[in-house]
């Protein structure tokens, strides 16, 4: 591997990291400015699987959809933050993290614990795409 591509990879490795870091609640408040711009502006959001496509049955949203829908989530949230990845593999412009979170909601302090996978696609050092896999059924049931 080229030092140049090794670079990018790390690079790009460590914007993914920061994605999570930057939607972590516990002793402040998300940074979405910080968030944003990690995103290319023609990102995309995709819930998956395709039955789990909160709000509406909208499964792909646009930079700014992404960013009003996790923040009206968040809003529910005293903390919340990502585990360190369970695992990571990375290839060429993409990284998949399985994670678990670990949070309390504001309303009757539930404890909130889901797992997810995460497909990050990169175009250089901007995040163009992310696939959010879920534990659809533990979400359904903290979320009714």
């Amino acid at each position: 591997m080229d030092p140049e591509s090794s670079s990018t990879r790390d690079t790009q490795l460590a914007i993914a990291h920061a994605f999570l870091d930057h939607l972590t609640i516990n002793t402040s408040s998300v940074d979405w400015a910080a968030l944003a711009d990690l995103l290319a502006a023609d990102f995309t959001h995709e819930y998956r699987p395709a039955s789990l496509a909160p709000p509406a049955n909208q499964r792909v949203r646009n930079k700014e959809e992404m960013l009003q829908l996790f923040e009206l989530a968040w809003s529910g949230f005293e903390r919340l933050e990502f585990l360190p990845p369970l695992d990571i593999i990375q290839g060429q412009d993409s990284i998949v993290f399985h994670v678990q979170s670990d949070g309390i909601s504001k309303q009757e302090g539930k404890h909130y614990t889901n797992e997810y996978m995460l497909t990050f696609r990169f175009r250089g050092e901007k995040i163009v795409s992310v696939k959010e896999f879920v534990d659809s059924k533990y979400s359904s049931e903290f979320f009714a």
